[in-house]
């Protein structure tokens, strides 16, 4: 597989789109490719079975959603240093514990997103000081119970259904 051309068609400021021209055994397509940093996604656990959601307006989707929080890496940004910074930022909670998972790619079929998740134990709430354009409502909600939510097609978020299911697996013991 080569790229014979690549063309930038949009640069934002959370998204960018470039067309590749790209040639493998003989045949040529055009692969459109949506550009976004890495991100973090954070199960923070105040206590045994229960988990931090926040609720957001999506406005792509028009409505809210709960949701795990999550954000960008910042270039030269760990991403314990990461997880830390969105989890003050979107919730107000510090944690003395962060531990990675593993990663994933939301979307690989056009998109180059990877997606760490991590978890996040031992909190301590302080204030949450949200980007200018989040409006966020911070709650605290029984595994269980967000899990029920996902089956009742109320909680549709990928990341946040993936992180249910690896604590409902035990993934953070």
């Amino acid at each position: 597989m080569r790229v014979t051309a690549s063309r930038r068609i949009y640069e934002g400021r959370v998204v960018a789109l470039r067309v590749d021209e790209v040639e493998t055994d003989g045949r040529r397509f055009e692969a459109e490719i949506v550009e976004h940093r890495e991100a973090v996604v954070i199960a923070a656990l105040p206590k045994p079975n229960a988990i931090i959601l926040v609720g957001q307006y999506r406005y792509p989707l028009g409505r809210v959603l709960w949701e795990v929080p999550a954000g960008s890496i910042d270039q030269g940004e760990s991403v314990e240093a990461a997880a830390a910074r969105e989890l003050r930022e979107e919730t107000g909670y510090s944690a003395r514990l962060l531990r990675r998972l593993w990663s994933a790619y939301s979307a690989p079929g056009f998109c180059n997103e990877l997606l760490h998740f991590v978890v996040a134990e031992d909190l301590t709430l302080g204030v949450p000081d949200p980007d200018v354009d989040e409006d966020i409502e911070v709650r605290e909600f029984g595994i269980e119970q967000a899990w029920t939510m996902v089956e009742r097609d109320e909680l549709p978020d990928a990341k946040t259904q993936i992180a249910l299911a690896a604590l409902r697996a035990g993934a953070h013991r």
